[in-house]
């Protein structure tokens, strides 16, 4: 199991709009040039847009001069922000399943692999929490 292609694209989609911005080209940044300069089919772009807008990392303005543009700073922006607002707070790993075997052995292995599963998750959120949109903007 795998996280969608959408994290990486809503990564690739904030950065676009970071750059137009520090350009001051626009405040507000449309769906349809988003959508041709970084080949993401408008149906992707928009239930992008939807779940960065509910996450409030992007607010939207209908209309000739609308478009997206960020609700909060780009230093206030995670990578775990990022995630939970397209991937939702679903886990990485799933571990719902029965056995047929019942025994002390097979419970034991089943506890310790959920638990190992469970803590290399919350490490790669500890990791994706560190780093904010800024961080990886910023050419270092």
């Amino acid at each position: 199991m795998a996280y969608s292609l959408s994290y990486s694209k809503a990564i690739l989609v904030l950065a676009f709009i970071s750059d137009k911005i520090r350009r001051e080209e626009t405040e507000y940044i449309s769906a349809k040039v988003i959508s041709d300069l970084l080949n993401i089919p408008k149906p992707t772009l928009s239930l992008i847009f939807n779940n960065l807008v509910r996450a409030g990392i992007l607010e939207s303005k209908e209309g000739i001069n609308g478009g997206v543009k960020f609700a909060k700073s780009e230093d206030k922006i995670t990578l775990l922000d990022i995630l939970m607002a397209i991937e939702s707070p679903k886990p990485l790993f799933q571990t719902s399943f029965e056995m047929k075997a019942q025994s002390k052995r097979p419970d034991s292995v089943k506890k310790q692999l959920v638990q190992t599963l469970k803590n290399a998750e919350q490490t790669m959120k500890n990791e994706l929490q560190k780093t904010t949109l800024k961080d990886i903007l910023n050419e270092r």
